[in-house]
């Protein structure tokens, strides 16, 4: 299946379902997102969003986020779990007020109704995760309150909210995360956690060993007198609107896979650089109806890369909610390959997207 624009490579494959009676032992059956990163000691920790002990998206055991862990070392033959942070029952990791109330009202930030997982990082023995504080999921201007980071030095079971934090002003650009480390540095591409802002993707740096530091953050941008640069006001590097989206870089290449609600697909792009031009983007997994027979899945997002992906060997994690039964809510692995397009080192400013955008983080780590 073809969007605009995308080239063509194998379309994923379906391997299993990750979550529902595979998690049950741990109080995890209905659940989304799953973001893996590896852990210090070589696990694979995966973060989920709003989970519940029953199938569907409600009734009992509803926290967020949960954490699961897996020595799965080969994805081919299917995603297994060992343990959870909290023992025998995945418990919440970081606080969650679960206030429903929308307070002072929907389209403005206030009261949080949930607490999301975006991504995480490792660096040394640290894991850092990046969760965003949802105000409403019907707002369109405030639908977050802000994102921050927390840290865990022990393998994921104990966590620490930490000062770093960034506001939402409204549609900023800098409350839905995805991170990756290279040379020194992490390289976070972020947008307005709104599949209905047009705003796009922005790049940011920043160095490993500040990576609490909000005021240290460098922007990726592009200015007509001096065309793309470090350090300068962040211009959008990919159109919107966009969902949940996963950064990293395997095989020396730069893969990004994100949902495209648009196209109502997740989709994959690649890049020689991290501040390079990227690929156009190729379907991985289509959105469709429920009960079509054509290939097609309905009511995906997500689209999380695990760790032990190769080019020849991408896979991915999507979610499928049923928003009018609420069953399925789950989690499902995919399996791709990528081909690698040849692009140039950098944008030319004829390609920019030169829209300045809020994103000013506040606080100290």
């Amino acid at each position: 299946m073809r969007i605009p624009g995308s080239t063509t490579t194998p379309a994923a494959t379906f391997v299993q379902e990750v979550t529902g009676e595979a998690t049950r032992r741990w109080g995890v059956r209905g659940t989304d997102l799953g973001c893996p990163v590896r852990l210090a000691d070589g696990r694979v920790a995966f973060f989920f969003g709003d989970t519940f002990r029953s199938r569907g998206r409600s009734g009992r055991g509803w926290r967020s986020p949960v954490m699961l862990r897996s020595t799965t070392t080969d994805p081919r033959g299917g995603i297994e779990f060992d343990s959870a942070a909290g023992g025998r029952t995945a418990r919440e990791i970081l606080p969650n007020a679960h206030d429903d109330g929308e307070s002072p009202h929907r389209e403005s930030a206030g009261s949080e109704f949930t607490v999301v997982p975006a991504d995480a990082v490792t660096i040394g023995d640290r894991t850092y995760l990046s969760v965003v504080s949802v105000h409403s999921w019907a707002s369109q201007a405030w639908p977050t309150n802000f994102t921050y980071l927390a840290w865990s030095d022990d393998g994921g079971e104990h966590w620490h909210r930490t000062c770093a934090r960034w506001d939402n002003r409204g549609g900023s650009l800098d409350q839905l995360w995805t991170m990756e480390r290279h040379e020194g540095y992490v390289y976070v591409v972020s947008s307005a956690f709104d599949r209905t802002n047009p705003g796009g993707m922005i790049l940011r740096r920043v160095p490993e060993a500040r990576i609490l530091e909000p005021g240290v953050y460098e922007d990726w941008g592009w200015d007509r007198g001096t065309g793309w640069a470090w350090g300068q006001p962040a211009t959008p590097i990919l159109p919107g609107p966009v969902g949940e989206m996963c950064l990293r870089r395997i095989e020396g290449t730069w893969v990004l896979a994100y949902f495209d609600p648009t196209a109502y697909a997740i989709v994959t792009r690649t890049a020689q650089h991290i501040d390079g031009l990227w690929s156009e983007p190729t379907v991985q997994v289509a959105g469709g109806g429920w009960g079509a027979a054509d290939g097609t899945w309905a009511q995906i997002y997500g689209g999380y890369i695990h760790p032990a992906s190769t080019l020849d060997g991408l896979h991915l994690l999507v979610s499928q909610w049923n928003t009018t039964t609420g069953d399925p809510y789950r989690v499902l692995q995919f399996t791709t390959r990528l081909d690698v397009p040849v692009t140039s080192r950098a944008p030319t400013p004829s390609t920019a997207l030169p829209l300045r955008v809020p994103h000013h983080g506040n606080g100290t780590g």
